[in-house]
This record gives C-alpha cells, structure tokens and sequence, in this order.
C-alpha cells in the first residue's frame, strides 16, 4: 500500500522555477478575483445561490487547469546552483 502511495506522490510533484511561482501566484489570484466578481454578478442576477456556487467552481476549475500542470514556461529559468570552494 505504501509503495503505491509513493509512486502517486513521485507523480504528483509539479517542479517550477521562482519566476514562474511569482507569475503563476498573480495569475491566479486574478482568475479567483475576476471568478469570484463573475459569480457575484451572475448569482444576484439569477437570484441563484447554487448559480453563483457552480460559476465559482467553474473558474476554480479554470484556474488549476492553468496552474497546477507543470508546463515547460514554467521551468526557463533554471536555478543555478552555487559551487563549494572548498574541498573536503
């Protein structure tokens, strides 16, 4: 069971540089405000709470599916380690 547990966590890492955490923290926090403002708007419209409910999901949705895979822009700025000077 455990091993299982591991080969589902190996493919469950998503690695990205800083630049792209810092782009991809506006990014989202964009989507959220523009999906949260949507909802609002459409919900009091309708006057549907579960209409404002499933149009915020709609965009949470939209947002992890522009988030949380780990595309190649997101890795173009590689971290550039720095070498010990001295040798043991």
């Amino acid at each position: 069971m455990s091993e299982i547990l591991q080969d589902i966590g190996k493919k469950l890492v998503f690695p990205i540089d800083f630049k792209a955490q810092s782009s991809l923290t506006t990014k989202l926090n964009n989507i959220l405000l523009v999906g949260s403002i949507f909802a609002m708007i459409y919900g009091y419209s309708t006057q549907s709470l579960s209409n404002a409910f499933y149009s915020y999901i709609a965009f949470i949705s939209i947002a992890a599916m522009a988030v949380v895979p780990s595309y190649p822009s997101y890795n173009k700025h590689k971290l550039e380690w720095v070498k010990p000077k001295i040798a043991l």
